[in-house]
């Protein structure tokens, strides 16, 4: 009998052939959009965050998941997107935070 034991990655999370992983992001980046390197199971790979994005939005990357021998398919890589706030340090910060509170 063999038992084989396989230890959580710290980012990717498998379901199926799936890959699941959060990745954070700039509040400008997400408002503005962006181009940005995610890890995969491959490498790395490009994403387009489309302006506008939300916290918890999902994407999806075709193909970039578990190889499947059975089916000889590969799972998708889902990227969850993470909003990091920004810290407000200095004074010239918070008035723009101000700035566009009063705004929205």
């Amino acid at each position: 009998y063999i038992t084989v034991r396989v230890e959580d990655h710290p980012f990717f999370h498998r379901d199926g052939d799936d890959i699941l992983i959060k990745v954070p992001v700039s509040v400008p980046e997400a408002c503005l959009g962006a181009k940005i390197e995610v890890p995969t199971v491959d490498g790395r790979a490009l994403l387009k965050i489309p302006q506008g994005t939300q916290n918890g939005q999902r994407f999806r990357l075709r193909e970039k998941g578990v190889f499947n021998a059975r089916t000889n398919t590969h799972g998708d890589q889902i990227v969850e997107v993470t909003l990091q706030a920004p810290k407000a340090q200095d004074e010239r910060t918070r008035e723009l935070l101000r700035e566009l509170a009063s705004l929205h």
